[in-house]
């Protein structure tokens, strides 16, 4: 599932809900419900807040690999998450004023109601409807957002790589002592040992001088080619991890 499904599937719920429909000219309002009608909406409530509660507990300690969008993307998504959890509120606001509404007798709450009742001539189905499609909508908002924060931004350089001299390296080649080493390097993640895709990796000489920047492949690869001395001599890492603390780096040669 991605951002762009989580927005379809939102929007359905969203426009099956919001259509159109003529004032209604009912003069009647709800008397309450039942003690057995509250038992139902209460079991029902109970079973989807506890669905909600896992599928959301899945979805924020989700690991995504690092998408790369453009600002322009970014900010919409952000703005439609928001737009859902909005709506999403709005209808759990719905359902609690028709559950109070007998108890409190307010002319906008009674019109509610009344509107309410042309949806979802039967109260129970229509409260336990509306409070999956709210509880849904936060889901959909909430995946949205989490995807987002995933997301990193086209930042790449004109060039796939920058490369810097190394004084002792290549004062080492005037003596021709050094030899040369094929540099590849697998990346993934420490907690779910996914490969890193289009992850940016810096490699540098064990002096800390900058010698190549360049992205993982989508196996989380990276070759940096043959270079000047041993394996020893340089140390890679993913840009903003330089102690290696949340991707892992494992040598193919």
């Amino acid at each position: 599932m991605n951002m762009c499904l989580g927005a379809l599937l939102g929007t359905g719920v969203f426009t099956a809900l919001a259509a159109p429909v003529q004032a209604s000219n009912m003069d009647y309002v709800s008397s309450g419900l039942s003690a057995n009608q509250y038992l139902q909406i209460m079991i029902a409530s109970l079973i989807l807040v506890a669905v909600f509660i896992v599928i959301a507990y899945f979805i924020g300690k989700r690991n995504a690999r690092r998408t790369k969008v453009n600002q322009v993307t970014k900010s919409l998504g952000f703005i439609l998450a928001i737009l859902y959890l909005i709506v999403g509120t709005f209808l759990l606001i719905i359902d609690f004023i028709v559950l109070i509404e007998p108890y409190v007798q307010i002319d906008a709450f009674i019109y509610t109601v009344q509107t309410f009742r042309y949806y979802f001539p039967e109260m129970v189905f229509g409260i336990i409807i509306v409070g999956a499609a709210g509880l849904l909508l936060y889901l959909v908002g909430l995946y949205i957002l989490v995807f987002v924060r995933d997301t990193e931004l086209v930042e790449k350089e004109k060039g796939a790589y920058h490369i810097q001299a190394s004084p002792e390296l290549d004062s080492e080649v005037s003596k021709g002592q050094v030899e040369y080493s094929r540099l590849k390097f697998r990346v993934t993640f420490w907690d779910t040992k996914e490969p890193l895709s289009d992850g940016k990796i810096h490699l540098e000489t064990k002096e800390g001088t900058l010698m190549m920047i360049k992205y993982t492949d989508i196996m989380g690869e990276v070759d940096f080619g043959k270079l000047r001395g041993t394996e020893d001599d340089y140390y890679a890492y993913v840009e903003g991890d330089r102690e290696r603390q949340e991707y892992r780096i494992v040598s193919l040669t």
